[in-house]
């Protein structure tokens, strides 16, 4: 068996080098050499408490001569037995480190019907350092309620029995912590929801508890040195197998063995009865058209019915056939 040539052997092994380069390059830079580290620095909640006592009207069937209802009773709260519902509210704030806080905070009541909007109530700012708050609110009063609503009906001609009232407190918090300041707006909004359905009457209030949290972060990007030099490493590999590849390449196409030529008397002998030998130089026409092989040449000369001509010049071998001012050729 036939042993390969040396260059053969090093554009192969240049050639695999080089692909081996490249997928190194890729597999680099699948490694960041950056990334973005956040980090918390403190974690704050505030927690919205809401209680209600409903003072019921006795005597009552339905729950068994109860005069209240709490929220642990977990019992529809009939409208018709209930003469007014006393809620309160507890917030709490709570940080992960020791804060110098001060909380502000207000409470507004609104009236909503689908067709209209009316506030009744409003608390004026209170600002305390407390971080745990306990408030009672305004009872309420479904007959007072109606008593607003009928009247702002009459007025628009608008008619509901499905009406809410929402109680919307506001705590604006500012802290001081080693890791930075806190500011949060928390806004636990109660909705008091008098409906009549196939259930009867009711009287609803939800969410009970809400919360929100917060945290302060500081957020660092962390250059990674290995990654910047393994990318550094793969470019200089891939550049020195490029042009190991580039010379291995030059080096066997200078070096590759030509392919030899058809003898000109194998060449020629299917076409002998058409070609003519001559010493004369081709001569020049106003256009020459070049053939890419003898048997093209000899096609156009029966299609024309003309010789073709064959002169030497320098070991190179030139044949051709003239038309008027046109000049078929073919040389080898």
């Amino acid at each position: 068996m036939k042993k390969p040539k040396t260059t053969t052997i090093l554009l192969a092994t240049f050639t695999a080098l080089t692909v081996i380069a490249f997928l190194t390059v890729y597999a680099v830079h699948q490694t960041p050499t950056e990334e973005t580290v956040t980090q918390i620095l403190c974690t704050y909640t505030s927690t919205a408490t809401y209680d209600y006592t409903a003072i019921l009207q006795t005597p009552n069937i339905i729950y068994n001569n109860k005069t209240i209802l709490k929220p642990e009773d977990q019992t529809p709260i009939y409208t018709r037995l209930t003469r007014q519902i006393n809620l309160t509210l507890t917030y709490n704030f709570e940080a992960s480190l020791p804060t110098e806080t001060q909380i502000t905070y207000t409470i507004t009541q609104t009236l909503k019907t689908t067709a209209w909007t009316y506030q009744i109530y409003t608390e004026p700012p209170t600002t305390t350092s407390q971080t745990q708050i306990q408030i009672t609110l305004p009872p309420i009063t479904k007959t007072t309620l109606d008593q607003i609503k009928n009247k702002i009906d009459a007025e628009t001609g608008t008619t509901t029995t499905t009406y809410t009232l929402e109680i919307t407190p506001t705590f604006t918090v500012k802290a001081n912590t080693s890791a930075g300041q806190i500011h949060q707006t928390f806004t636990p909004t109660l909705t008091v929801t008098f409906q009549r359905t196939e259930k009867g009457e009711t009287t609803s209030l939800e969410p009970l508890q809400q919360t929100k949290t917060g945290r302060i972060t500081q957020t660092q990007t962390i250059t990674h040195p290995e990654a910047v030099n393994q990318r550094y490493m793969a470019y200089s590999l891939t550049a020195i197998t490029l042009s190991g590849l580039a010379f291995s390449t030059y080096f066997h196409n200078k070096t590759k063995p030509k392919t030899p030529k058809k003898p000109i008397e194998k060449l020629t002998a299917p076409h002998k009865d058409l070609i003519a030998e001559t010493t004369q130089k081709p001569p020049t026409t106003q256009t020459t058209i070049e053939v890419k092989t003898l048997e093209d040449l000899a096609k156009i000369a029966e299609i024309l019915a003309k010789p073709i001509l064959h002169t030497i010049e320098a070991e190179q071998h030139t044949f051709y056939i003239i038309d008027n001012n046109i000049k078929y050729q073919y040389k080898t």
